[in-house]
């Protein structure tokens, strides 16, 4: 064996084991991500909640969608054992509120706790069914805030002569939690641990990733490198036309953010001014204003309807304005 080949062959030695110790921090990863609350339930319920997976199998998709580290078995288990804990804590704070407060008639007092138990049982079942649905909001929210800074990345990357994987291989080295960091890291583990190429590998993303215009840019990556396209121009493209969005969504939230600001100058400024001076007017002729004292009305004006106002305002800014 000459020394090109010894070459060689330590060179594959070597790549087998960054492949063997990728394998091995995946593994890891997955199992800290992997609640143990799932882990547990899966242990204990998969063979008699098994009827379930059938029957509740539109949560598969959401719970890919979602970006949830939880199997769909696993998950559905967790629900199970969690109405079932729900139920179990509702009988017993039931039955003490029951005991202590001696309700009547007895019949009632019996079936409260029953009631409770199944409410609060009922309740979490419900919630751990659309819990999803909000985990797959808050990534659109995330998605839609990043993508267009990293759609002009991946231009700035694919003008430099990357292809398509060392595109999202370049991606996948940033420190950061941002989800497109994650879906990259997420494709390069497609590529160098389970084999896949980079089209099945975007293909699978695909379908773990809501719909909107990340997916739609996901699709037209595939169609754009199965066609031969030049993938800088169709960047290039594409970013122009998430930043003019951008731009479109940023005019509009600064619009509703004056119609905001209207509503918090009359209900916490001009209303409560006009309102205490009409009252004091009116409390040199009357004490009383349909039966209620006029001093009493102006400190529930001032301690309860101002600061009642305010938290809702803050809840809406709040709402309104992204976080990132």
């Amino acid at each position: 064996m000459d020394k090109n080949e010894l070459k060689q062959e330590i060179a594959k030695l070597e790549e087998s084991k960054e492949i063997l110790k990728e394998k091995t921090r995946l593994k890891n990863e997955q199992k800290k991500e992997m609640s143990s609350f799932y882990a547990i339930a899966y242990r204990l319920l998969a063979k008699k909640v098994g009827f379930l997976f059938p029957r509740l199998i539109s949560l598969q998709p959401k719970l890919k969608k979602s970006g949830m580290p939880v199997v769909y078995e696993a998950y559905v288990c967790g629900l199970v054992l969690l109405s079932m804990i729900g139920g179990i804590i509702g009988l017993v704070v039931g039955t003490v509120i029951s005991v202590l407060f001696n309700m009547q008639p007895p019949e009632f007092g019996i079936l409260f706790p029953v009631i409770l138990g199944a409410g609060l049982s009922q309740g979490l079942f419900a919630f751990m069914s659309i819990y999803p649905n909000f985990n797959i909001k808050s990534r659109t929210t995330k998605i839609s805030v990043e993508l267009p800074y990293y759609i002009g990345y991946m231009a700035t990357l694919s003008a430099s002569g990357l292809g398509l994987e060392g595109v999202f291989k370049a991606i996948a080295k940033e420190e950061s939690k941002e989800e497109i960091v994650k879906d990259a890291k997420y494709i390069g583990r497609n590529l160098e641990v389970l084999g896949m190429d980079i089209i099945t590998a975007v293909k699978d993303l695909i379908e773990r990733t809501p719909p909107g215009p990340y997916n739609e840019m996901l699709e037209g990556l595939i169609s754009t490198t199965e066609s031969g396209g030049n993938l800088q121009e169709y960047f290039t493209a594409t970013a122009k036309v998430q930043l003019e969005e951008k731009k479109m969504w940023l005019k509009k939230m600064i619009g509703s953010l004056g119609v905001v600001a209207e509503m918090y100058t009359i209900l916490m400024i001009v209303f409560p001014l006009l309102a205490i001076i009409m009252l004091s007017i009116m409390a040199i002729m009357t004490p009383s204003l349909a039966g209620f004292d006029l001093i009493t009305l102006m400190q529930l004006l001032t301690f309860g309807f101002v600061p009642f106002f305010g938290l809702i305002m803050l809840v809406m800014i709040d709402t309104m304005v992204p976080k990132r």
